[in-house]
């Protein structure tokens, strides 16, 4: 049997409680179930801490670890749950105890799996240094700042890295189960994750984390003159000629203003500007029933085929998968 080891800390998310749920149920619940035949477990799931005693999760849960980290000197797997952080926060100073099992059991064959957020927690035991990972869409740039050794595919869902592809990354929260599905076809076969994901309804996240990403327009960066830009460009991002009426706002010659607008926030004018009306489009695509030309002239784009060739760029999705896969359903519109 395979033994996998998930990982309880205050931080934890729910998805702690998810994740033992689904490892459980494979080879019994479909077996049981669906089968009507004799379960047959495929995984020992144990929830295992720092200290014994019960602990809170997610603000207001109560657990109870199977066992202490001491405790388990062998696992198959290490499951790491998304966790409660801030926007620049890290696990540095936190959780010594932790990172030093993590890093020895991973040095015995374990496997490394680390759902969101949880992928910060596993850059502070120095093992993802040169690898490739991916966590939540949001927390991209904080991992990129504080540990740059650490190489980042953010529009992932998952990504196999390490030695024998022995940690596994996912991304934002909801991915926890396509890490575990993985695991799942990994360890025990395809067909077994195949029936697992039917039993609890899951579906693969093929689509990437391009689709969920919201654009953050930055604007604690300190310089006033390209501040003042984005600030008209929020209002004004329909404007035909939007580039150069804020170069010459700025009162700044063109090539000194687009030094400055992309030291402040990380991109050129042009790309601050599709990436601000793609953002828009996304928002009339998700809440009502324009077609797709006009929401191409809304946000500024006379160009109907350019305007769908940079949706789908930016996205991964032409404008009417979007809104398939993203308009609210009737009910909830219609509150």
């Amino acid at each position: 049997m395979i033994h996998i080891s998930l990982v309880a800390i205050p931080e934890c998310g729910a998805s702690l409680i998810g994740a033992f749920e689904l490892v459980a149920s494979v080879g019994t619940a479909w077996n049981q179930i669906i089968e009507r035949s004799r379960p047959e477990p495929q995984f020992q799931a144990q929830i295992v801490s720092e200290r014994p005693g019960p602990m809170k999760i997610a603000e207001s849960w109560s657990v109870e670890p199977h066992a202490t980290l001491a405790q388990v000197a062998r696992t198959d797997v290490i499951f790491v749950p998304s966790l409660w952080l801030g926007p620049d926060e890290t696990f540095v100073g936190r959780h010594a105890e932790l990172k030093a099992w993590i890093a020895e059991r991973y040095r015995d064959g374990a496997m490394i799996c680390a759902a969101c957020t949880g992928t910060l927690l596993i850059a502070d035991t120095g093992l993802l240094d040169g690898e490739t990972v991916t966590t939540h869409w949001a927390y991209v740039d904080s991992l990129h700042r504080h540990y740059p050794k650490v190489r980042i595919r953010g529009e992932k869902v998952l990504v196999v890295s390490g030695r024998d592809g022995r940690i596994v990354t996912s991304g934002s929260h909801a991915t926890w189960y396509d890490l575990l599905l993985y695991v799942i076809s990994r360890f025990v076969g395809k067909e077994v994750a195949l029936k697992t994901a039917k039993f609890f309804l899951l579906q693969w996240h093929t689509d990437g984390q391009l689709p969920y990403m919201a654009f953050r327009e930055n604007l604690q960066h300190g310089d006033a003159v390209v501040r003042q830009a984005q600030e008209w460009l929020g209002n004004h991002y329909s404007h035909p000629n939007a580039v150069e009426a804020l170069e010459q706002q700025s009162g700044l010659a063109s090539r000194t203003f687009n030094r400055r607008f992309k030291q402040a926030t990380g991109l050129t004018p042009v790309a601050y500007v599709q990436q601000i009306r793609v953002d828009r489009a996304k928002t009339l695509l998700e809440t009502g029933d324009l077609p797709i030309d006009q929401i191409s002239w809304r946000v500024g784009y006379e160009d109907i085929a350019f305007f769908r060739r940079l949706f789908k760029r930016l996205t991964q999705l032409r404008p009417t998968e979007y809104r398939k896969k993203f308009r609210l359903p009737a009910p909830a519109r219609e509150r």
